[in-house]
């Protein structure tokens, strides 16, 4: 694995595989990787929490 940057935090968890086929599928679909699209998703959904407090 590659180093993780100053300042940045590396997330890890086992996800079942049909899941896994899912977010394949909408990253291609987005043009990005797998990566890229859940941590757009996730800093998505902080904004939209944070807004609701």
């Amino acid at each position: 694995m590659s180093r993780v940057k100053e300042g940045n935090r590396r997330l890890t968890c086992d996800i079942p595989e049909e899941l896994h086929k899912e977010l394949r599928f909408l990253a291609v679909e987005n043009d990005t990787s797998i990566t890229k699209y859940v941590k757009a998703l996730l800093e998505e959904h902080v904004k939209k929490v944070r807004k609701e407090k």
